[in-house]
């Protein structure tokens, strides 16, 4: 329409630097760096691997879709006008309940972080770590649902306290650790065999969903694109800075970990305050452990905070189309989702119970992070496979972005993150070589987590629209009722 070109919509564009630093707040993250720390040196060819092979394509492919149809509901849209309603629910709900397992992870470095304050033991506790995951999310949950919702201004101190503050600490910490002539604990050669992974040890493959998992999220900045100027000149700019930016990031922050910790000594969920107090230890600092520790928990927690009614926004979006129980749209004065949101911290406080029958407490974030990957990428083989076939079904649709290369660029980058979801999928199910415990419990955990991941979602399908026909039959006899 006419009005879409206004002077006001013009006057709202914005350039490639605010672009690329909404879209790194998005994806950047320090709470990967003890995994991405564990490879050593080959770090370096995993991280651009993922960033080439995943991240760029999800980036592109996304922003295509975001433009053609613009509307809330992001991926549930982009599937639905592809394959249908079910296959847009079903995408859209892995799009979701990947974020139980994934916030569980969060809070399981919440507690192991916070424990560094009081007692490093407790890191490795599984009772008190269970009590953070309830207590802490659950705290929030109520929060949200009074309406109580975080301010701009808490937001970006959480941001700070628990990304730009421990990420610039532990390069400073590592810049002087070297200057100061301390031995270098891993190899930091530049050989073949020290940067290039074995491909034919399966759990380096299954380490590789980690570093996919860690520049998962690019599709949600898709939505901005129609505010940036000259996007189809500038988009592809931003994303491969947000990129360069990212890599360099798990890249710097991994090798401030690993050079001064043993990679086989890194803790998942504490390896980060492990080398902090490491580097403070050594020069008689060992006070501000405790001090970052808290820093780091409570800036983890707030963005914890600011996630409970993200993820659910947009299944709630499902609800215009009948898809979701009646049950389920319930919402309060404040317009909050309130039995999703319920039922979202029940799930949550199940997954935390789990740790209590697993071998410990980092294996279990393996799993975590590994079921968490397998979820998402359901999500996105449908949103990649959408991409290709709405060029051919939809090519009436003004798309504002579009993938470079017409149709072969479409397939060539649909093809690339398909082809890396399939190939990170079939190897999420071997456990990483540092995973403490039984193949097979790995493997069973992964495969019957993502089997009931996707039969939920369509036995919910099911029951809505079951739900939403009983109600407009009862509306519809209760009229006539009337008529009479």
């Amino acid at each position: 329409m006419a009005s879409s070109n206004s002077a006001p919509a013009k006057s709202a564009k914005i350039g490639v630097f605010s672009f690329v630093m909404i879209t790194a707040a998005v994806v950047m993250s320090v709470r990967t760096l003890p995994m991405t720390a564990q490879p050593g040196m080959m770090t370096i060819f995993l991280t651009l691997a993922a960033a080439i092979c995943f991240m760029i394509p999800t980036a592109l492919v996304s922003a295509e879709l975001a433009t053609a149809w613009p509307e809330d509901g992001g991926i549930f849209i982009w599937v639905r006008e592809a394959f249908g309603e079910r296959m847009g629910f079903i995408a859209v709900w892995m799009q979701w309940i990947q974020m139980v397992f994934g916030m569980t992870s969060i809070l399981m470095i919440v507690g192991a972080i916070f424990a560094y304050a009081f007692d490093p033991a407790l890191a490795q506790n599984k009772m008190y770590i269970l009590a953070v995951i309830l207590v802490v999310y659950w705290a929030c949950t109520l929060g949200n649902m009074r309406g109580v919702k975080t301010l701009g201004w808490v937001s970006t101190l959480c941001v700070i306290l628990g990304v730009f503050l421990p990420f610039f600490v532990l390069v400073a910490c590592a810049i002087a650790y070297l200057a100061g002539g301390h031995p270098i604990v891993t190899d930091l050669s530049f050989t073949t065999a020290n940067l290039i992974p074995d491909f034919s040890d399966r759990g380096t493959w299954a380490l590789f969903i980690g570093f996919v998992f860690v520049v998962m999220g690019m599709e949600v900045s898709a939505s901005n694109v129609s505010h940036v100027k000259n996007a189809e000149r500038n988009y592809p700019i931003a994303v491969f800075l947000v990129a360069l930016f990212v890599v360099i990031v798990s890249v710097a922050g991994s090798f401030a970990i690993f050079i001064g910790i043993p990679t086989k000594h890194i803790s998942m969920t504490a390896g980060l305050i492990q080398a902090f107090q490491t580097y403070f230890d050594m020069w008689g600092l060992g006070w501000l452990t405790p001090i970052m520790a808290v820093c780091m928990a409570i800036g983890l927690a707030g963005q914890v905070n600011s996630w409970v009614l993200g993820p659910v926004r947009g299944l709630q979006a499902t609800a215009n189309a009948g898809a979701l129980p009646k049950v389920l749209q319930k919402t309060n004065k404040e317009g909050v989702p309130v039995n999703l949101i319920y039922l979202q911290a029940i799930l949550i406080s199940i997954v935390g119970v789990l740790i209590c029958v697993m071998p410990n407490v980092d294996s279990f974030y393996f799993m975590l992070l590994g079921l968490t990957s397998l979820v998402y990428i359901v999500a996105y083989l449908l949103m990649f496979s959408a991409a290709i076939y709405l060029r051919y079904k939809r090519p009436d649709v003004k798309r504002s972005f579009t993938v470079p290369g017409g149709k072969i660029g479409i397939w060539i980058c649909s093809g690339l993150g398909i082809a890396t979801c399939l190939l990170a999928g079939y190897f999420g199910f071997e456990a990483p070589s540092s995973y403490v415990g039984t193949a097979s419990s790995y493997f069973n955990f992964q495969f019957f987590g993502l089997l009931v991941m996707i039969i939920i979602p369509i036995i919910v399908y099911a029951w809505g629209k079951r739900s939403n026909r009983a109600e407009l039959a009862k509306a519809a006899t209760k009229a006539a009722t009337k008529a009479h």
